[in-house]
C-alpha cells in the first residue's frame, strides 16, 4: 500500500461548537449535530427507513454498513435500540467509515452534547423501556474509552459483553471502501451528499454495495438526492420516496430485489464445540473470540501450564511498527495495538498491563534519518506518535544518557501475558485440558478429532484452529516448510528501587536493537535474543551478556546497574515465517491456523483472533481483505508456483 493509499496524513475533524453547545465541523461535510433532532433523525431515517425496529425483536437485520460514522451518533442509536428489542442471544455488526475522525480531545465535550440529545429524545420515545437513558451513557462512555487512535484503517471495538462489534474505518473512503469484507443486511448512507463525497464517487460507493448486499438487503439515505437514487437502482436496489426528516423534504428507502444479493453469508456453518490447540496468546485470544459469540472452545496446551511458550515471559511490549509505505507489518501492529488495549479493558491496572507509551530510538544515523523523513511524511497525529529529539526523551523517560532522536508512541505500553491469559481462559464457554500435545488431527468437515500423545482421541469437533506456535506444521504439513523455530532469551534482574538521574520511568518501556522494561515489582526485564533454527530452552549466561549489550545501547547507564552474574532469564521458542507475517485463516473446510507470530504476537493477537471468529461464524470481518490475503496460510506455495511458473518461461 502506497503513502497516498494508506491514508495518511490522516487529519481529524476540525469541529466548531455553536452557543447551544452543539458540534459543527467543516471537514465532517457540514456535519451539524442538532441537540433536540440528532437522534430523532438517526430514528426517522435509518432504524425505521431500513425497518430495523421489527427486525431486529426477529434477530434478523443485524449486520449493518454505515458510509459516515461522525460523532456516532446513528452507532449509539441503533445499539441502543438493538438492546432494547433484540433476543439475547442476537449479536449486532455495525461497521462504518469516517475519512476526519473526531479528535480525542473533542470527546468529553462531544459526550456531554450526546448525553443532553439522548434524554431529550428518549422522553419522546414510548418504545424505551426504564433505564433507557443509563443505558445509553454506558454505551458512550465505553465508546469514547475506547476511542481508536487516529490511525488509517479497521478498528474493531465491542460492547455489551461483545454482544456488539462495532468496526470503525478512518481513511480515504474511495481507498477503504474497497477493503471491506462482509454481508450487510442495511446500509445507512449517511453523508452521502455533494457536500462530503463528490458524485462520481456516490456513483462508485453506491455501486459496491452489490458486493456485500445480504439476501433483501436495504438501504436509506436522509436526502433524495437523485443521483443517489439512480447509483441505487444500478446497484440492483429498487428505491422510492418518503417523508424526510427536516430540512429535508424527502428521504429515499431502498430494497433488494427478492432473489438478489450474497448468499455468502447464509451458507451452512457447522454448529458443535470448537478445538483450540494451544494455550499461548493466539490460542487464548481466539479461545475467548469464540466463546463470546456463543461457541463451546476445549483448548488442548501441550504443558502443564498455559503460556508455556513466548507467552510465558515476565511481560512483553504492545507497540507499533512505523513505514513510510504503510505496509502489512505497520498495519497490523498500529491497529492490532489499539484493540488489544480496548481487550484488556480493566486489566490495565499498572500491574497487569500499563499503557503509558513506549520510546523508541533510533538505531544509526542512517536510520534516524529515515525515520526522521518518515515523521515528516506521514504527519501522525501526536496522540499516536511523536518525533522527537533526544532531549525531549529524556525527559519523557527520566534516563539522562539517552544520545538518539526517536519515536514516542503514547498509547502503547505493555503486558504479563501469562496473568492476563490465565484471566481469558477464565471465560465462560472454555475449557482448557493441560498436558495434551496433540500428535494428529482426524476428520473432515463438522467431524474433526484431536488424537493427543496419550493416545486418547478427543471430539468430534465443528471446527479445529491450530495455534501451536513452532509446533503447528507437524500437525499442518503444508506449512512445516514456511514455519521456523526461532530462539529467543530474555533477561531480567533487580535494578534497586531508589531513583537516580539514569532511572528511567516505571513501566515506559524503551526499544532500539532490543528493549528494556523496569516493572512495577522491582526487575528490569531486556532483551531479547533472536536465534533462527536454535531450538534450545536452556538459558544461556552468552546471551545475558547479549542482552546487556542491548541493554547498553539504549543507554549505558541502564546496563551499568545490572551485573551478568545476578541475571534470570527465560528461553522460549517462537514461529517465525519468510515473510516475518502470521499465518491466520482457513487451511481447509472447519480447519484453521494461527502462528507465526514472531515477537509481535502481544500486539495483533487478539485482533487476529477476532478475524479467524468472524470467519468461522461468517461475520463481517474486522481486517482488510487485501491484509487478511496477505497472512493467508497459502500464499508461500503460491509464491512458490508463480516463481517456478516464471522459472518454467524462461527456460521455455
Amino acid at each position: 500500500m502506497s503513502l497516498i493509499e494508506g491514508g495518511w496524513p490522516l487529519k481529524p475533524a476540525e469541529l466548531s461548537w455553536r452557543e447551544n453547545g452543539a458540534p459543527y465541523g467543516e471537514t465532517l461535510g457540514g456535519l451539524d449535530f442538532s441537540q433536540v433532532s440528532g437522534f430523532a433523525e438517526s430514528d426517522h431515517v435509518f432504524l425505521a427507513g431500513n425497518d430495523l425496529h421489527a427486525r431486529f425483536a426477529q434477530g434478523r437485520g443485524n449486520r449493518i454498513l454505515e458510509t459516515g460514522f461522525g460523532t456516532g451518533g446513528n452507532f449509539l442509536a441503533t445499539a441502543l435500540r438493538f438492546l432494547e428489542v433484540a433476543p439475547p442471544e442476537a449479536t449486532l455488526d455495525f461497521v462504518s467509515l469516517e475519512p476526519h475522525p473526531v479528535a480525542t480531545g473533542d470527546l468529553p465535550r462531544l459526550a456531554v452534547v450526546l448525553q443532553r440529545a439522548a434524554r431529550q429524545w428518549l422522553a419522546a420515545h414510548p418504545r424505551f423501556s426504564a433505564g433507557a437513558d443509563e443505558r445509553f451513557v454506558d454505551l458512550q462512555s465505553a465508546l469514547h474509552a475506547q476511542w481508536p487512535d487516529p490511525v488509517p484503517g479497521f478498528h474493531r471495538r465491542l460492547f455489551a459483553g461483545g454482544r456488539i462489534r462495532l468496526t470503525m474505518i478512518w481513511g480515504d473512503p474511495g481507498v477503504q471502501f474497497p477493503r471491506i469484507d462482509g454481508c450487510f443486511d442495511a446500509f445507512y448512507l449517511d453523508g452521502v451528499n455533494p457536500g462530503r463525497y463528490p458524485e462520481p464517487w456516490q456513483e462508485q460507493l453506491i455501486a459496491q454495495l452489490d458486493r456485500l448486499s445480504a439476501l433483501g438487503a436495504t438501504a436509506a439515505a436522509a436526502d433524495a438526492t437523485p443521483s443517489v437514487r439512480e447509483a441505487l437502482v444500478a446497484a440492483g436496489f429498487s428505491a422510492q420516496q418518503r417523508p424526510g426528516f427536516v430540512p429535508h423534504e424527502d428521504m429515499l428507502i431502498a430494497r433488494r430485489d427478492d432473489g438478489q444479493g450474497n448468499n455468502a453469508a447464509a451458507s451452512t456453518r457447522a454448529d458443535g464445540p470448537i478445538a483450540v490447540l494451544g494455550a499461548g496468546m493466539a490460542g487464548t485470544t481466539t479461545a475467548r473470540s469464540l466463546a463470546r459469540r456463543g461457541r463451546e472452545v476445549v483448548v488442548f496446551e501441550a504443558g502443564s501450564r498455559p503460556a508455556g511458550g513466548g507467552s510465558g515471559n515476565p511481560a512483553g511490549l504492545v507497540a507499533p511498527v512505523i513505514s513510510r509505505d504503510w505496509n502489512r507489518l505497520s498495519q497490523l501492529t498500529a491497529t492490532g495495538m489499539g484493540f488489544m488495549r480496548a481487550e484488556l479493558g480493566e486489566l490495565v491496572d499498572g500491574e497487569t498491563a500499563t499503557f503509558d507509551g513506549v520510546i523508541k530510538l533510533g538505531r544509526s544515523e542512517r536510520h534516524v534519518a529515515r525515520q526522521a523523513g518518515i515523521a515528516a511524511e506521514l504527519q501522525p497525529v501526536p496522540g499516536f506518535a511523536q518525533w522527537c529529539e533526544a532531549t525531549s526523551l529524556r525527559g519523557l523517560t527520566g534516563v539522562t544518557d539517552i544520545d538518539s532522536p526517536g519515536w514516542y508512541f503514547p498509547t502503547a505500553g505493555w503486558l504479563r501475558p501469562r496473568e492476563v491469559i490465565a484471566h481469558w481462559l477464565a471465560t465462560p464457554c472454555i475449557e482448557t485440558r493441560l498436558d495434551r500435545p496433540v500428535r494428529r488431527l482426524l476428520g473432515e468437515t463438522g467431524a474433526w478429532y484431536v488424537q493427543t500423545a496419550d493416545g486418547l482421541t478427543h471430539g468430534p469437533f465443528a471446527e479445529v484452529i491450530v495455534a501451536a506456535g513452532p509446533s503447528s506444521g507437524a500437525l499442518i504439513e503444508t506449512l512445516a516448510p514456511w514455519i521456523e523455530p526461532c530462539r529467543g532469551q530474555v533477561s531480567w534482574g533487580a535494578h534497586g528501587s531508589e531513583r537516580s538521574d539514569h532511572a528511567p520511568v516505571s513501566g515506559r518501556p524503551l526499544m532500539r536493537e532490543g528493549y528494556a522494561l523496569d516493572l512495577p515489582s522491582g526487575e528490569r526485564l531486556f532483551g531479547a535474543s533472536f536465534l533462527p533454527g536454535d531450538t534450545e530452552l536452556m538459558v544461556r549466561d552468552v546471551e545475558h551478556e547479549e542482552n546487556r549489550q542491548r541493554l547498553a545501547a539504549i543507554a549505558p547507564s541502564l546496563a551499568a546497574q545490572l551485573s551478568t552474574g545476578a541475571l534470570q532469564g527465560r528461553a522460549s521458542l517462537r514461529a517465525t515465517t519468510p515473510d516475518r507475517l502470521p499465518i491466520v485463516g482457513r487451511v481447509a473446510d472447519g480447519l484453521w491456523v494461527s502462528t507465526g507470530h514472531g515477537a509481535r504476537g502481544l500486539t495483533w493477537s487478539a485482533w487476529l483472533a477476532e478475524f479467524l471468529a468472524s470467519q468461522i461464524e461468517q461475520t463481517p470481518s474486522p481486517l482488510p481483505r487485501d491484509l487478511a490475503d496477505g497472512l493467508c496460510p497459502q500464499r508461500f506455495d503460491e509464491r512458490a508456483a508463480r516463481k517456478q511458473a516464471r522459472r518454467g518461461g524462461r527456460s521455455g
